[in-house]
């Protein structure tokens, strides 16, 4: 961590004069510093370092802006961009990382960052004050064999017809978007429904306890592994959908097993 200095607090009391200038200081809590997209990525993938102390503010023109710009470092371990010291209120770049783990820190010169913003109290500019800086360590990994994720099909009522509700299948920014569903199975102990909603369409299967759908095979059609939502239905006799009742169905789950296309 770079030495703090009473820098933020300066430019804050000469932007403000201690609101004798005309302005309104409002704070924000800011917990967590950048972020690195995918936290697990496919061999051969771009990721992308960003942070954003604007949000969904807007730093005017008509403002000096860059005199609250704090200093931002980022570094990478191992080395898999060159160090990149930012002056910004904001910044993203792209890299390729081709080790199995990689740290990105993130490491500002401050504990708070004053902006200015183009919202107007009546005549006083509000200013947004960023607080509870800290420099962060995000961890990124290679995605190596495959990777199963359970989805949870809770059962509804949906007005009196009980449900359950679809999946989605886990991407971005969590997983790398080159992961593609190689298998699709049924951990529950009964047969199951399976619908499918993939970039061409949708298509339903019936599934038995402890099988898998492929795509591509046993006539399994093979842009299955494009999935994205899958939902899941059996029949619960104990389920009771009324006005005077509202006992939901049982929830269901299967597994989607996915890997690096």
């Amino acid at each position: 961590m770079t030495t703090r200095t009473s820098r933020t607090a300066l430019a804050l009391l000469l932007a403000c004069s201690v609101l004798f200038a005309g302005c309104r200081l409002e704070r924000s809590v800011l917990n967590g510093m950048g972020q690195v997209t995918p936290a697990q990525y496919c061999p051969g993938d771009t990721v992308t370092a960003s942070y954003d102390l604007l949000r969904e503010e807007t730093c005017p023109a008509d403002v000096d802006c860059a005199a609250h710009f704090p200093n931002m470092t980022i570094t990478s371990a191992p080395e898999a961009f060159p160090p990149r010291m930012v002056r910004a209120f904001a910044d993203s770049f792209t890299f390729a990382p081709t080790a199995d783990r990689v740290d990105v820190t993130f490491d500002i010169d401050r504990d708070s960052v004053t902006i200015p913003t183009s919202r107007f109290d009546g005549s006083s500019r509000i200013f947004v004050q960023r607080t509870n800086l800290r420099d962060h360590t995000h961890t990124i990994t290679r995605i190596t064999g495959t990777i199963d994720s359970e989805l949870l099909h809770e059962g509804v009522c949906s007005g009196n017809t009980p449900v359950n509700l679809p999946a989605e299948i886990p991407g971005p920014p969590r997983l790398s978007p080159n992961m593609r569903l190689t298998e699709l199975c049924n951990t529950n102990g009964v047969p199951i429904m399976v619908e499918v909603s993939t970039t061409s369409g949708s298509m339903a299967f019936n599934l038995l306890p402890g099988r898998c759908l492929q795509p591509g095979v046993d006539g399994v059609p093979a842009d299955l592994a494009n999935a994205r939502t899958i939902g899941a239905s059996a029949p619960d006799l104990s389920a009771r959908c009324s006005a005077t009742m509202q006992q939901p169905p049982r929830p269901l789950r299967t597994i989607a097993r996915m890997a690096c296309r």
